[in-house]
């Protein structure tokens, strides 16, 4: 019973990024491969992948380009969005009835590092040998450069103006708070106390939300020591999201923010639940970034500057 192999079930959603896709999957694949060339004890997977109304044969080059894997197409309508695809590929593989050992969440621009299903499973094994029991391990990404740290493990700073820092890798597993899942390893024992990510959420925020939510269960929450992948944060810096507001019609921008992409909504959904200082002081500055976008710069800068 000991060589019994890890079976996990990895959640993919996508929708039309499909030479991104591709190269995640295959870099996913060799990780797999190096693990399993390198261990007696071996891994299992299958892929769930949410098809979200791809048009440009996303969905059939991976079944092409992959022929030998397990793969699991779930059909969604283009309208789930990052959360909604996710929960969608995980709901999937539950009802599969599987005997599954973890989940594997894992965004389509991600590049895995040939080590990183190594580094995952190792956190695992320190989480049993710490704690006695499984939990939730975020993979350290950095920048396609490897320049900095993008995505990973979070501590979150509360009240107002609290920000959340990302956690440096130092060679051994350390907790957070907040998680990302660009590489996400969830641990079934996990799923049985919490569930998957809540429906609270359309795109942003429940992978956040779903670190915080294994604290608060007691599970151990932890990133990895080293760096397991590559990918650039996509979202806009400072300046060039002042700039496009700035340069829109008040209805622009509530279409915006109203967006599932730049959703007011999930933001405030999770401030509500886990920083509920900082509720109230969201709701205004979204509103005055929508009527009065130079106010809300200029007291930005003034903010930023104590």
């Amino acid at each position: 019973m000991e060589n019994r192999p890890y079976h996990i079930a990895i959640l993919v959603t996508c929708h039309n990024r499909k030479t991104k896709t591709l190269a995640a999957l295959r870099t996913l694949y060799a990780a797999v491969k190096n693990y399993n060339d390198s261990n007696s004890q071996q891994v299992v997977a299958r892929l769930y992948l949410t098809d979200d109304g791809c048009t440009d044969s996303t969905v059939e080059e991976v079944l092409v380009t992959f022929p030998e894997q397990d793969i699991h197409i779930v059909q969604g309508d283009g309208n789930l969005f990052w959360a909604g695809g996710m929960r969608l590929a995980w709901q999937a593989a539950m009802q599969d009835n599987r005997s599954w050992d973890f989940y594997l969440l894992i965004n389509d621009d991600t590049i895995f590092h040939e080590d990183a299903l190594t580094e995952l499973i190792n956190t695992h094994d320190y989480a049993q040998q710490t704690y006695n029991k499984g939990g939730v391990y975020a993979g350290i990404v950095s920048s396609m450069d490897g320049s900095e740290i993008t995505y990973g493990g979070k501590r979150y700073a509360k009240g107002i103006f609290g920000k959340s820092t990302s956690i440096l890798p130092n060679g051994k597993p350390q907790e957070c708070l907040m998680t990302n899942a660009n590489i996400l390893l969830v641990s079934q024992n996990v799923v049985d106390k919490i569930g998957i990510l809540s429906n609270s959420y359309r795109h942003s925020c429940a992978d956040w939300a779903y670190g915080i939510d294994a604290n608060r269960a007691g599970l151990p929450v932890l990133v990895t020591g080293k760096i397991c992948g590559r990918c650039d944060n996509d979202h806009d810096s400072e300046e060039h999201e002042r700039k496009k507001i700035l340069a829109m019609t008040i209805r622009q921008r509530w279409n915006y923010f109203s967006s599932p992409v730049h959703s007011t909504l999930d933001i405030l959904t999770f401030m509500g639940r886990y920083n509920r200082l900082k509720f109230i002081f969201v709701i205004i500055a979204r509103f005055l970034n929508i009527i009065a976008p130079n106010l809300y710069y200029n007291l930005s800068r003034r903010r930023n500057t104590q």
